[in-house]
């Protein structure tokens, strides 16, 4: 009898095993999605393990990486974000999908305004023809 309800349990344990393996499944979110603003290509977010996973990988062939944070350590999202070029023009504007975002401008110098919770920070790069230049913001 103690063998049966031991199979029986273990049994149990598995079918609710499979069933979290299949409901995370059902959670897991699709990997970030590329875009362009005025021919600027972008990628945002890295909310989560496996988004932040895809997009290590995905943002190696982007030049400029950006990250947002508080003094404290805890990662933002939903930053605005504007890139302007050395002419003062506004060449990339969006939100951020998370604490990272990624852009491929051509090589010169940017002004990046990062904004959030209405306190804007201001910092300026130069982005070479080779390589990733990251910036870290925080609040």
């Amino acid at each position: 009898m103690k063998k049966h309800f031991v199979a029986l349990g273990v049994g149990c344990m598995f079918m609710v095993g499979l069933m979290s393996v299949a409901f995370a499944s059902e959670l897991s979110l699709p990997p970030p999605e590329a875009k362009t603003y005025n021919g600027i290509p972008y990628l945002s977010g890295g909310i989560g393990l496996d988004e932040i996973e895809t997009l290590g990988r995905m943002g190696h062939d982007y030049d400029l990486k950006l990250v947002f944070a508080e003094k404290a350590g805890n990662y933002l999202s939903d930053v605005e974000v504007i890139v302007k070029d050395a002419g003062s023009n506004t060449i990339l504007e969006t939100i951020s999908q998370g604490p990272w975002l990624f852009a491929k401008l051509p090589a010169g110098k940017y002004t990046i305004l990062a904004t959030m919770k209405g306190e804007t920070r201001q910092q300026v790069v130069r982005v070479n023809t080779h390589g990733q230049t990251a910036l870290y913001f925080y609040w």
